[in-house]
C-alpha cells in the first residue's frame, strides 16, 4: 500500500494510526509504518472517490457498490478479509427536530480501514477530536468500539432531547395547558425515527461480538456487547415514551372534549333561561290591537321587570334541579 495511491483518492482525511491514541496524517511526504493500521475516510459523492473505489485492489468487488450506495440500510456483511458495517445515527442538534439523519459505511481489516459518507457526521469530528488529543483507539478494534459507541452517544443525546420535552409536554397536560399537535408529532416522529435506527443496529453489535474475528479479543467483544445491551435499554426506553405520548394525546382529546361539552352545557342553559323571554318579546311583538297596557306609561318598565322575574325564576329553578 502506497499513500500517493491513498490520496488518489481525494479523502477527507488519511491517517495511520500510531498505536498510542494518537493518527499520523498522511500525505505525499509521509513514511507509514507496515505495522500500524491505516484510516481513509472518503465523501463518496466524489468522483475522484468513486473512481479509486471501483479500481482499488484494497477493497473486495462484492464490497465496492456496498461503499458508494447512497441509501443504506443498516447491516454487517463477514467477508474472508474484513467486515463492511453500515451504521446510521443522528447530528443531534439541540432544540431541534427532528435531527438530521446521517449513514456511516466503513469496510474494516485488521491493518485498515475506509469509510464512506456524504453528509458531514458529528460521531467522526469526535472521533478526529480524541486521536488529536491522544485518547483515540489505538488499533482498528479499538477503532470500532469507539466509532460505534460515538455514533450511539449521538443518539442517546437526541433521545434524551425528545424524552426531556416529553416530560414538558405531560406537564402542560397537567396544567390543561393547549399546544399544538405539530410540537406532538415532531416528537413521535423522532422517536419512531430512534427506535428503527436503534432496533437492527442493536443486532449488529450482538452479531460482531459473537463472530470469530482474529482483531477483536475478548475484551473488545465485551465492550461491544455493553453497547449493544445500552441499545437495547433505550428501545424499551423508546417504546415506553410511545405509549407516552399515545397517552398525552388521549388526554388533550378528552380535554378538548370536555371543554367542548362544558361550552355546548352552558350554552344550553342560556338557551333555557332565554326561551321563555323570547317568546314573550315576540309575542309581544306582532303589532296587532288589543296587547294589554299598551298605552300605559309604566308599560316598558313594567315588561322589563317581567322579563328580569323571568329570568331569576329560571336560575332559580336550574339551581333547584343541580342542572347549574
Amino acid at each position: 500500500m502506497s499513500v500517493s495511491h491513498l490520496l488518489e483518492a481525494n479523502p477527507a482525511f488519511c491517517c495511520q494510526l500510531d498505536g498510542k491514541g494518537k493518527a499520523l496524517p498522511l500525505n505525499e511526504h509521509s513514511e507509514p509504518s507496515i505495522s500500524q493500521p491505516f484510516w481513509i475516510h472518503l465523501d463518496f459523492a466524489k468522483q475522484e472517490t468513486i473512481n479509486w473505489v471501483n479500481n482499488t485492489n484494497l477493497v473486495p468487488d462484492l464490497i465496492k457498490n456496498e461503499l458508494l450506495k447512497p441509501k443504506q440500510i443498516s447491516k454487517e456483511i463477514r467477508f474472508e478479509s474484513g467486515v463492511l458495517v453500515v451504521l446510521k445515527g443522528v447530528n443531534f442538534v439541540p432544540n431541534e427536530l427532528p435531527d438530521p439523519i446521517v449513514t456511516f459505511r466503513f469496510y474494516i481489516t485488521d491493518n485498515m480501514i475506509i469509510s464512506t459518507r456524504h453528509q458531514q457526521i458529528s460521531a467522526i469530528a469526535e472521533l478526529k477530536d480524541h486521536l488529536e488529543k491522544g485518547i483515540g483507539p489505538v488499533d482498528v478494534a479499538d477503532w470500532l468500539i469507539q466509532m460505534s459507541d460515538l455514533i450511539s452517544d449521538q443518539v442517546n443525546l437526541s433521545f434524551d432531547s425528545v424524552h426531556n420535552k416529553i416530560i414538558k409536554l405531560e406537564e402542560s397536560v397537567l396544567n390543561q395547558r393547549i399546544f399544538s399537535y405539530k410540537e406532538i408529532g415532531r416528537v413521535r416522529k423522532q422517536l419512531i425515527v430512534l427506535r428503527r435506527l436503534l432496533s437492527p443496529q442493536r443486532d449488529i453489535f450482538v452479531k460482531i461480538s459473537t463472530e470469530r474475528i482474529s482483531w477483536i479479543d475478548d475484551n473488545d467483544r465485551q465492550r461491544l456487547h455493553d453497547i449493544s445491551y445500552q441499545q437495547n435499554h433505550y428501545v424499551s426506553d423508546i417504546d415506553s415514551c410511545l405509549l407516552r405520548i399515545a397517552s398525552i394525546m388521549e388526554q388533550i382529546n378528552s380535554f378538548l372534549a370536555e371543554s367542548t361539552n362544558k361550552r355546548i352545557y352552558l350554552m344550553s342553559l342560556f338557551t333555557i333561561i332565554f326561551t321563555p323571554i323570547t317568546f314573550l318579546t315576540s309575542l309581544l311583538g306582532v303589532n296587532l290591537a288589543g296587547i294589554p297596557f299598551s298605552s300605559e306609561g309604566w308599560s316598558f318598565v313594567g315588561l322589563i321587570l317581567l322579563l328580569v322575574i323571568i329570568c331569576v325564576i329560571s336560575v332559580i329553578w336550574l339551581k333547584y334541579k343541580k342542572w347549574w
